[in-house]
Order: structure tokens, then C-alpha cells, then sequence
């Protein structure tokens, strides 16, 4: 008998003839995320993925990496033996009297891999449930609600049996759908939006705007940080993170007639940056952490407005039809939130307008643009000066 981690595929299940390329993808990001423990050994099969040289002490830290690898459906601590019933009965009563679980209901259920093994699921599960019965005087049967659940799985040459099972972070491996630019300024949101692309199985490297000397260096520290977590600190992936002093766009910008229109004119410039930055480096698409009506810059008509300044390439919003109680959900579920709330200053905060426009047009935006005679020329100047990537 032999301690394991069993793992269960997420989304990918659903993939058909394309499913061997997902799970190879995600067996290589187990590998990778797991690369710092070389004694333990991942064995891929076409329904899961087996992970031994681990032990009962040791497995909760792994389980914890695992459970930000996107693609895995169900993380199983669990053990494997010989799968002859009078082996695998001596198993599970070893392993439940480690427990010191001596009153409880409990249930068993068996699967079985391989239809010619002596006996059945429900004959297993039924015999398995005497043993328990007979050795554990005060346990007691509920196939309703039991406290205890005993999952069996009769493979081809063993069993494997397991009380437990913990849910992954689902989705599809990461890098099977391609790569995105993120908008990231180091608030709550567009953290979470990189989650849930992350868990859709693309790469996600990350864009910010500073402006100094308006905004603090702390702000940039926040944004590293959260780069750090969404990608396990280099663990899971290895990010980029562009750079993008914002500074002389911003004063430009703040020459306009109509100062109610200056936060959709400077997002207008971020996606142009983010489209032409996208476009040199081949991502497939851009994306934000926008939210359908939360601030002035994130209604129907601003998003509109502002999308309209670019073309040819695909916007993600992935958080646009989320509440802003379950973005904050999210956030605290994945450590990103502690640190998004620090109290220090991004490019977007600093210049809101007092009454900022909530719906702006194609066309005003347009014709105030056009006032800006020298912004040309400064945008083409940040290109070539004021980009750096990490």
C-alpha cells in the first residue's frame, strides 16, 4: 500500500479528439509546478493522473500547489494497494484506524475499471461495508448522508481507496487557449479577471500605466505582488509585466476643453498601447478587469466609446456581468485581496475628473482628440523611451 495523490481532469474531459493535447498540457504544468520536489513521480493515464513518493505528512503542501494548477478538476488523497479483496479490505481498515475515527456513519461506493474482476461494484461495496461493520463496532450505515465515505476504484492491475476529495481550480491547462495582454492596475478587479483567464486555460502577462512623479513606487510594488501570486511567484508560469510611463500622455490629455471626458480619453490611449504592444509580441487578445456599470468609465456607452479607438484585435472582459461582492469573493479567496486594497495611488485614480463623463460618445471623443495637436508624436516618443518589461 502506498500513499497517492489521485487527480482528476477539470474541463478538459470535454474535449474529445483534442483531449491527449490537454492532458499532455497539463501534465507537463504538473510537472513544472512541481519541479522543486523531485522524489515524487506523476504518472498520466487518459482519466487521471496518479502522483506517488508522497506521504500522509507531506501531502497537504502539495495539495496546496495543485490547487492552483488550472486543468485539475479534483485533488484525492488517497492510497493505492493490491486490488484482491482480502488486500484491499486490510488497506482500508489500516488506514481508517489511523484515524481514530471510532463513532461515525459511514458508506461505501466502488467503481470498477475492469468488468472482470470477481465481483461487482455493489457486491464490493456490500462486503467491503461487512469488514467495516465487524471491526469498528460503533460505526453505522447511511447511504443517505454519511459522515464517512469509502470510494473504491478497481483499476487493472490495483484499487485505489480514498475518504476524501478536494476540488481543484478546474478549467483548462494553462496555455492550451493561447496567451492575453492584461490591463492591470492594481486594484481589486483586474486581479480576478487574470484568474478566471488563468483558469481558462490562457497565459496571462500583464500591462500598467505609471505616471510619475504623480504616482508612488508603491503602487508599481502592489502590481509586481499581485503578478507574483496569479502566477505562484514564477512557479506556475513565467509572466511579463510591461511597464508603460504614462506621464506625458496624461498631461497632454489634461489640456482638453472638457474635462469631464478625461479618464475615456486616457483609457482610449491604454488600449491603444495595449493593442500595439499586443500586436508586436503576438498575443491573441487584451483584456480588463471592467465590470458593466461600476464606475463612470465602465458603462455600456463608455466601454463603447473607449473599445471604438482600437481595431483588429479581440477584448476580453471577464468579469463583465460580475457583482461587485463576488469579484471581492474571489479576490479573497485567491490572496489577491489584502494586497489590492493598500491604499496607494494608480494613473486612473489620480486623474478622475470631479464629474467624469458616464456617456460619452464615439464622436466627442473624436473631436476632443483632435485638440491634442502634439499627442502623436508623444505616443510614438513612449515606444521608443518609456517601455520597460520585467
Amino acid at each position: 500500500m502506498k500513499s497517492i495523490i489521485y487527480i482528476k481532469y477539470g474541463e478538459l474531459v470535454l474535449k474529445g479528439k483534442n483531449k491527449i493535447n490537454f492532458i499532455n498540457r497539463l501534465f507537463d504544468n504538473t510537472k513544472h509546478v512541481l519541479s522543486d520536489k523531485p522524489k515524487l513521480k506523476i504518472i498520466k493515464q487518459f482519466d487521471s493522473m496518479i502522483i506517488t513518493g508522497t506521504t500522509v505528512a507531506n501531502r497537504g503542501k502539495i495539495i496546496e500547489i495543485l490547487k492552483k494548477v488550472p486543468g485539475i478538476g479534483l485533488i484525492i488523497p488517497g492510497f493505492i494497494c493490491k486490488r484482491d479483496f482480502d488486500s484491499l479490505s486490510k488497506s482500508i481498515i489500516e488506514q481508517l484506524e489511523k484515524t481514530n475515527i471510532t463513532d461515525t456513519t459511514f458508506k461505501v461506493d466502488t467503481k470498477r475499471a475492469d468488468k472482470t474482476y470477481p465481483l461487482n461494484s455493489m457486491e464490493i461495496s456490500k462486503k467491503l461495508g461487512g469488514v467495516v461493520l465487524r471491526k469498528f463496532k460503533k460505526y453505522h450505515v447511511d447511504v443517505h448522508k454519511p459522515k464517512l465515505h469509502i470510494i473504491v476504484e478497481i483499476k487493472l492491475k490495483e484499487a485505489i481507496f480514498y475518504f476524501e476529495k478536494i476540488k481543484g481550480c478546474g478549467g483548462f491547462p494553462l496555455g492550451i487557449n493561447g496567451r492575453v495582454l492584461m490591463l492591470i492596475s492594481g486594484g481589486i478587479d483586474s486581479p480576478v479577471a487574470a484568474n478566471l483567464l488563468l483558469k481558462k486555460g490562457l497565459k496571462v502577462d500583464f500591462l500598467t500605466f505609471i505616471s510619475p512623479p504623480h504616482t508612488d513606487d508603491r503602487a508599481l510594488n502592489k502590481v509586481r505582488d499581485l503578478q507574483k501570486i496569479l502566477s505562484f511567484d514564477g512557479k506556475l508560469y513565467k509572466s511579463k509585466l510591461y511597464i508603460v510611463n504614462f506621464t506625458s500622455l496624461q498631461h497632454e490629455i489634461s489640456h482638453i476643453s472638457n474635462h469631464s471626458y478625461q479618464i475615456t480619453l486616457m483609457r482610449r490611449y491604454f488600449f491603444r498601447i495595449a493593442r500595439d504592444l499586443a500586436k508586436q509580441n503576438e498575443y491573441d487578445a487584451i483584456a480588463t478587469g471592467e465590470s458593466l456599470g461600476q464606475v463612470a468609465s465602465q458603462t455600456i456607452q463608455s466601454m463603447h466609446t473607449i473599445q471604438q479607438s482600437i481595431d483588429g484585435i479581440l477584448v476580453l472582459r471577464p468579469l463583465l456581468s460580475f457583482d461587485k461582492s463576488e469579484i471581492i469573493e474571489i479576490a479573497k479567496r485567491i490572496g489577491t485581496y489584502d494586497i489590492s486594497i493598500l491604499p496607494f495611488a494608480d494613473s486612473c485614480s489620480l486623474f478622475v475628473p470631479t464629474n467624469p463623463v458616464t456617456k460619452p460618445t464615439v464622436h466627442g471623443a473624436k473631436k476632443l482628440e483632435e485638440e491634442l495637436t502634439l499627442i502623436d508624436g508623444i505616443y510614438d516618443n513612449i515606444f521608443k523611451k518609456h517601455i520597460n518589461v520585467e
